[in-house]
């Protein structure tokens, strides 16, 4: 079995797995609870938070507790909404490129007579212009969300220049930050960026566990729904064992973390050379702004998911893009200034990677490739010269 799909769910880790099974069984407590077994569970906790803090070299108070990346997009823009300074501004600026999870919520709140959102399209290299950006802001402009990098291509949007656009305006900037957590460095982020959403299940923790950071010079304000949770931004009793194998499984990333973006870029730029050494008809999206965890390629034969389904009958598994909008039959927009037209669009996959993929899973994936496109190109030719006749 070959898997290149982790930009959608990776395997947990072995510490992961373990520390789950220790904190469900030895720390069942509410971490809410005022007894002894409560009081473990929080310190349980406290301790996750502080782990997961290391990265953004914040305070562990930074630290918000999720059930993930979706709950961790919709909850950041709620209390950054109903926050000051910008509570009382109505104008959001966004990208066409969001992940579904925040594109829908932003184009709901866009449909409400209260809010009104401007979401930016990708240049030719898949980035939004900075011009443009700078244009779309308002007097009445409270929030910029914009993605750090695509799950689709592995494009980087440039964070810290447009931090740099909108610092002095009380303008709060989020960002999604999943597909980089744990995967790039993440470092000039922190003095551009006020809030960042991130999850588990893409580092090799457990689903349902996420995070959001909020800087401390956020005037933060408690949930509408009066709770004790989560400094009181969020209802709900706390997941203590999937959050602390998730901070098992941040803590496990992020040491030697150089060593495994080495890997990264390494497998990454493998997968592209045996592709054009071995003329494999996989056309990989290119720009000098990627993250090395993730690649698209278009083919020039047949519609992505005949390709997705073809290797996974033969035990390789891959994705048509993003897991939570694949059955919704557009191109999506991060894509669109890669490829011709939208047939083109209909023949794309896409590849992420792990720092535990191997060079022998990449050669697995070119041996395959060989059978499963020899068999497209002979289907090809049948059926050109049935048209032709």
């Amino acid at each position: 079995m070959v898997y290149f799909d982790y930009a959608a769910a990776t395997p947990m880790s072995e510490q992961a797995v373990l520390t789950y099974q220790q904190i469900a069984k030895n720390y069942y407590g509410n971490a809410s609870s005022l007894h002894d077994i409560g009081g473990q569970a929080k310190d349980i906790l406290d301790q996750a938070r502080q782990l997961i803090a290391v990265p953004f070299h914040a305070d562990s108070r930074e630290i918000i507790f999720t059930n993930g990346g979706t709950e961790s997009n919709i909850l950041a823009i709620d209390t950054l909404l109903r926050s000051s300074p910008i509570s009382g501004k109505k104008h959001i600026i966004s990208t066409k490129m969001e992940h579904s999870s925040l594109f829908f919520y932003l184009t709901h709140l866009n449909q409400l007579p209260d809010y009104e959102v401007t979401f930016l399209s990708p240049e030719k290299d898949g980035q939004i212009s900075i011009s443009a950006l700078e244009q779309a802001i308002r007097s009445n402009t409270c929030l910029l969300s914009i993605q750090h990098v695509n799950s689709e291509t592995g494009v980087i949007q440039p964070l810290e220049k447009i931090g740099q656009r909108i610092k002095g305006k009380d303008i709060a900037f989020h960002s999604d930050i999943v597909q980089s957590f744990g995967k790039i460095d993440i470092t000039s982020l922190l003095p551009f960026v006020d809030c960042m959403s991130v999850s588990s299940h893409k580092i090799h923790g457990p689903k349902g566990a996420g995070a959001i950071y909020f800087s401390e010079k956020l005037a933060l304000q408690p949930h509408p729904i009066q709770t004790n949770h989560e400094f009181g931004l969020r209802p709900g009793t706390v997941n203590v064992p999937a959050i602390a194998a998730f901070a098992a499984a941040a803590n496990e990333i992020f040491t030697d973390h150089q060593a495994k973006i080495d890997h990264l870029h390494y497998i990454r730029n493998l997968f592209i050379d045996r592709l054009e050494q071995e003329n494999i008809p996989l056309l990989p999206i290119i720009t000098s702004h990627q993250a090395p965890t993730i690649l698209g390629c278009v083919n020039p034969f047949v519609q992505g998911d005949y390709v997705m389904l073809e290797y996974n009958r033969r035990s390789i598994h891959l994705s048509t893009g993003t897991a939570c909008s694949v059955n919704q039959q557009k191109i999506p927009a991060s894509i669109q200034p890669f490829i011709l037209n939208q047939e083109e669009g209909k023949r794309f996959n896409r590849f992420s990677f792990s720092h535990i993929t191997t060079d022998e899973e990449v050669e697995q994936f070119i041996k395959v490739s060989k059978q499963i496109f020899s068999k497209m190109k002979g289907e090809r030719r049948k059926y050109e010269q049935e048209v032709n006749r």
